[in-house]
């Protein structure tokens, strides 16, 4: 929703359409729901100490999360900060504590709609998979494995870029490793790795495991060995994939989505409430109110809240989209159900008139 209908807003209900200016209670009521509403979207990320929660933080903030035109802010603290947020991203490293079960089965932690949670260092496990799996079935929600460092020291680098620690990524001694002797005994600790008998330097290979840890280099060593062709995007790309950063990416961005449509739908019932309290910014507030920004703002909470995409396309797709939340609502028995059908029934009834 963008912030110019807002400010519309705030502007119009300085007067009610009789031409009487609103009080100061009914102004202050609409400016302190609107603070609420443009407020930033925070997003914490915790775990117990020296899980890997720097790696996951310097990850989140090298994109750009999308929050509806919001600033997004992400901060990392020790576990025991209780300061608000929006999105929470719980980080773990190896097996699951009782400190993590507990965090996560009581408030903060426990609201899983607005919690990611990270098996990090995932490059240290023998099956990170399996870890992610049985960390699953015991906290009872998704955990998703990230090798944690050496993602990050992709996200930050890029193609030319500089790493998290301020050290180069150079594909050209990647490859010169890669065509090496060096074989897979080398590269089970650093110290074999810088002991290798190469002609890339010590302090050269120690650059590349400053970047993306030891199990990035050999990674990126086995791509490039079994796909000779391949271009230092591609197995940058391939490296990436190995390290599970772009779930983590896609787990945390849907949550950052729901927290802004979340904050619309607050707005939307603070402003309800105020109408009803202060007749006049009433006209003010049900014009923005009836806006195809609001009713795509409460279409994007409803869809949200019943886990279903919205659907575009061809005219008739939409009318048949139409049709069939509007049934769905008279058939509800739920009464959040049946709002938020109605809601994508006017979202597409809407989207029929633009």
């Amino acid at each position: 929703m963008s912030v110019a209908s807002l400010d519309r807003l705030r502007d119009r209900t300085a007067a009610s359409s009789t031409g009487v200016p609103a009080d100061d209670g009914a102004r202050e009521a609409v400016d302190t729901a609107l603070q609420d509403r443009l407020r930033p979207v925070i997003v914490r990320v915790t775990g117990r100490t020296g899980v890997g929660k720097s790696a996951i933080l310097a990850i989140l903030e090298s994109v750009r999360l999308d929050a509806d035109g919001l600033d997004v802010r992400v901060h990392e603290d020790s576990g025991t900060d209780r300061t608000d947020f929006d999105v929470l991203v719980y980080v773990i490293a190896g097996a699951v504590s009782p400190v993590d079960t507990a965090f996560l089965s009581s408030p903060p932690g426990g609201a899983s709609n607005k919690t990611v949670v990270v098996l990090t260092k995932a490059d240290t496990l023998d099956d990170p998979a399996a870890a992610a799996a049985a960390a699953s079935h015991q906290l009872e929600r998704t955990v998703l494995p990230v090798m944690g460092a050496t993602a990050a020291g992709l996200r930050c680098t890029g193609l030319g870029g500089m790493g998290r620690s301020g050290v180069s990524l150079v594909m050209a001694d990647v490859r010169a490793v890669a065509a090496s002797a060096v074989g897979p005994a080398d590269l089970l600790t650093v110290d074999r790795f810088l002991a290798a008998d190469i002609t890339v330097s010590t302090r050269r290979r120690e650059a590349l495991i400053e970047c993306i840890e030891l199990r990035g280099v050999a990674l990126l060593i086995d791509v490039l060995r079994q796909r000779t062709a391949a271009s230092d995007g591609d197995a940058l790309r391939e490296l990436a994939d190995a390290t599970g950063v772009d779930a983590v990416l896609a787990a945390v961005s849907t949550a950052v989505s729901a927290a802004a449509a979340s904050r619309d739908a607050d707005l939307h019932r603070s402003l309800q409430q105020i109408c009803a309290r202060h007749r006049q910014v009433r006209g003010a507030v049900e014009s923005y109110l009836a806006s195809d920004e609001a009713v795509a703002a409460e279409m994007r909470c409803a869809a949200l809240y019943l886990g279903v995409p919205i659907e575009t396309g061809s005219e008739q797709v939409v009318v048949e989209q139409a049709a069939l939340w509007k049934q769905r609502a008279a058939a509800a028995g739920d009464s959040g159900v049946r709002r938020s059908a109605l809601a994508l029934c006017r979202g597409y009834v809407r989207m029929l008139r633009r």
